[in-house]
């Protein structure tokens, strides 16, 4: 996960104050350099972002961050989208229109002049630059491509890279294939397309529910389109397909088991909680789907060890959510809470006693309620009067599970839970903390999105 993260903070650090002021575009032959093998393609629209202009405050910072007068200067075609990719090998790039070759040219020898990059030389025709040592930035006449994060001993061979792809035609590049084809379709200032291998690992299993058993995550396609949710978090409004008829039939066929979320658990995350998950569901159905997924199955052959979890989900019938108070420390055990349908599983807790594995035990907590442990870990379960399951891995985390919180959600957040088929919740101060390279590009992205401090996604 954190590789992922780590290239895709560094490429945003350096790419987006270049996206406020697109529009709309006149010639897309400069797509053609993106590799066919993309596993993931995000396509950037800066002029549905602001309407047609920036303000004058945005202008000025675009001016001194580009370090340029007129934001014509800079040899980029500002009327056109600009591409991200990721390929098979994990290379990360990006793709601008080209304007004008010998501006863009001469903006990076001014660019050279501040330290951004290294002073341009020629391959093959085209021209080449690298910038902070860690990016690869070659162009032509028609399209500017950058590639990386790249060890300065790898320059050559990335360069050899970009040569290739600034060379295709239409039937090399991406235009002809399902992918493009998809995004094409999206209309969002920002659409994603992507191969659920091109994902962070733990987002892989949550958003692959569904798929039938066995099927290989790169044929798992998620496309989503992202907006500006409200002040202080971005809306991703996601769905997941496959290009195989059969996995997507099975895909598209458990998309019913989701029922609309009624908003029951929206006020117990805490907007300090570092994930959380909301969804709705008939246990019955829904048991059958998480062991069809590789994630979970495994998940639940280490819970039930000690813990029946299937009859506990069988149980459930309505809104249930599952948050992650922290990725670090006692408090990284989820906290589950859901609508029951009966309390049945309780008869079977004398079972669970005295069938737990050596060294683990499950005591007594109160009435309908129990905690297990292993000596190091923690998890405290139970029923409450009104037939709501609650867990989590302190007596006060179990407690929360089904309880408003004293620092909620926004109302704006979670009006937009309520009547979705699943939400994520992503705190991107709690996942990330005082990570440098995340509060860098946050910065940057102010002028774009505001002061963002969560990302909803929804299906």
């Amino acid at each position: 996960m954190e590789k992922h993260i780590a290239k895709t903070w560094k490429l945003i650090i350096f790419i987006f104050p270049c996206l406020f002021v697109l529009s709309a575009c006149s010639s897309d032959d400069y797509l053609n350099v993106i590799p066919q093998n993309s596993i993931a393609l995000v396509s950037v629209d800066g002029n549905d972002l602001y309407s047609n202009s920036a303000t004058n405050e945005q202008k000025s910072y675009i001016k001194d961050l580009l370090k340029v007068n007129d934001l014509t200067d800079c040899g980029i075609d500002l009327s056109c989208k600009v591409y991200l990719f990721e390929t098979e090998d994990g290379n990360i790039g990006c793709v601008f229109k080209v304007k004008d070759e010998d501006d863009l040219n001469e903006w990076f020898n001014d660019l050279s002049k501040f330290g951004y990059c290294k002073n341009i030389t020629s391959r093959r025709g085209f021209r080449f630059t690298s910038i902070k040592d860690t990016w690869i930035a070659g162009f032509s006449s028609n399209a500017l491509l950058i590639m990386g994060p790249v060890l300065p001993v790898q320059q050559v061979d990335v360069q050899r890279q970009i040569v290739k792809y600034l060379e295709q035609d239409e039937e090399q590049g991406i235009k002809v294939t399902p992918i493009f084809e998809k995004l094409d379709s999206l209309s969002s200032p920002i659409s994603i397309v992507a191969q659920a291998a091109a994902l962070p690992e733990k987002l892989v299993g949550p958003l692959t529910i569904g798929a039938p058993k066995g099927a290989d995550a790169s044929q798992i396609m998620i496309a989503a389109e992202i907006s500006k949710g409200g002040n202080g978090y971005l809306s991703i409004k996601g769905q997941t397909f496959s290009f195989n008829k059969t996995i997507d039939s099975s895909l598209q066929a458990n998309k019913k088991i989701f029922r609309k979320i009624k908003g029951t658990y929206t006020e117990s995350m805490s907007q300090n909680n570092a994930v959380g998950m909301f969804i709705n569901v008939n246990g019955k159905e829904f048991i059958d789907v998480l062991h069809s997924n590789n994630s979970f199955q495994a998940l639940l052959a280490g819970m039930n060890s000690a813990i029946d979890m299937d009859n506990i989900i069988r149980s459930i019938d309505g809104d249930m959510s599952i948050v992650i108070p922290s990725l670090s420390g006692v408090n990284y055990l989820p906290q589950m809470s859901a609508e029951l349908s009966n309390k049945d599983f309780l008869k079977d807790v004398d079972y669970w006693k005295k069938s737990c594995p050596s060294g683990c035990k499950i005591n007594d907590w109160k009435k309908n309620s129990y905690y297990f442990t292993d000596g190091k870990l923690y998890f405290y379960f139970g029923v409450s009067n009104d037939m709501q399951f609650y867990s989590g891995s302190t007596p006060e985390n179990a407690y929360e599970s089904i309880l408003r919180s004293r620092t909620a959600l926004s109302d704006n957040i979670q009006k937009d839970i309520i009547g979705k088929h699943m939400c994520f919740i992503l705190n991107l101060n709690a996942v990330f903390g005082n990570n440098e390279g995340q509060n860098a590009a946050f910065n940057l992205l102010k002028p774009l999105f505001g002061n963002i401090k969560t990302i909803l996604y929804s299906m």
